[in-house]
């Protein structure tokens, strides 16, 4: 396992780029969740609008939130951010 580990770190996580990319993977992911939390629930994907409701307090309605983000595929991401955030 850990000469797994080396591989992926040398090839996958510090290729030339890699850092970049994930700023930017970070970034969109952040602005997402506060695009979400503003608009909640009505921004969110029909599963996750009852479960918004449902949450006890503002923490766990930011989990709901951060559940929606984590549930997107990196395209999909962009292409809610697209919509939300714009650019």
């Amino acid at each position: 396992m850990p000469l797994l580990k080396g591989i992926a770190l040398r090839y996958v996580t510090r290729r030339a780029g890699a850092e970049d990319r994930y700023a930017r993977q970070r970034d969109v992911r952040a602005d997402l969740v506060h695009a979400l939390t503003v608009r909640a629930p009505d921004a969110l994907d029909p599963i996750f609008g009852p479960l918004w409701r449902a949450a006890p307090d503002d923490a766990g309605r930011l989990r709901v939130v951060i559940d929606q983000v984590a549930s997107l595929t990196d395209p999909a991401a962009v292409a809610w951010h697209r919509r939300l955030v714009g650019g």
